[in-house]
């Protein structure tokens, strides 16, 4: 019966829908600034070299073939793509843990003595607390807490006079590259099908054109990402 009742509490405790909301950590916004402007500095750089490197290489006595550098070409990109694709892997991964830090905002458990609790409604221009709630502020949102569960039972919706101080950081913005940086599906109807007509020449095996914001680019198969701007003529 003991045994029963210790695995019980502990079942109770370990529950999330009772789990206590922990302070919010401090966010240094100048940090990720800082890490933004390097993520660009890095692009930048890259194409600096790569643009250095493409007209060196086609000088006369380069000796540099139209092979080695067509493919000096794609290592470049290679390295571009690849860079993209592991920043917006970490991205969406940040985005991931945003959604599931809010949906685990509901049933959170936040006590009236808790320091998240809003005690100057005033201050934030919010509405009186219906019966048998109090205001909180937890991951950057505003919530209602039920008194007697001391759960969160709503999210209110965000509004322009909120504060933004406290909001978590979200996914930074991807590094400009000069290329959109969304996917292109080979069945897009951005596609180019008759390069032809645009005085293209055949794209590479793997590759494909696509028209994006009123320019052409070359799109590679197998990210679905675009690695150069093409100038037609």
């Amino acid at each position: 019966m003991i045994r029963s009742i210790v695995i019980a509490s502990f079942v109770a405790l370990a529950s999330p829908a009772l789990a206590q909301v922990s302070e919010p950590l401090p966010r240094f916004e100048a940090l990720e600034k800082q890490q933004q402007m390097v993520e660009q500095r890095e692009f930048d750089n890259l194409e600096t070299n790569r643009q250095r490197d493409m007209t060196r290489s086609a000088l006369p006595g380069s000796g540099v073939s139209e092979a080695e550098r067509a493919l000096r070409g794609l290592q470049y990109d290679r390295t571009r793509e690849e860079r993209l694709l592991e920043l917006d892997r970490d991205r969406q991964r940040v985005q991931r843990e945003r959604d599931l830090a809010n949906a685990a905002l509901l049933n959170a458990r936040i006590p009236p003595n808790s320091s998240l609790v809003v005690t100057d409604i005033e201050r934030y221009i919010l509405p009186p607390a219906p019966p048998g709630k109090y205001y909180a502020r937890v991951e950057g949102r505003f919530v209602l807490v039920d008194e007697a569960s001391q759960l969160v039972t709503s999210i209110l919706p965000v509004q322009p006079t909120d504060p933004t101080a406290d909001v978590p950081a979200g996914p930074r913005p991807l590094p400009d590259t000069g290329l959109p940086v969304r996917r292109i599906s080979p069945t897009s109807a951005s596609v180019v099908r008759d390069f032809r007509e645009l005085s293209l020449p055949a794209p590479p095996p793997g590759q494909y054109y696509a028209s994006v914001d009123g320019r052409i680019v070359l799109v590679d198969g197998r990210t679905e990402l675009a690695i150069r701007a093409i100038n037609p003529g």
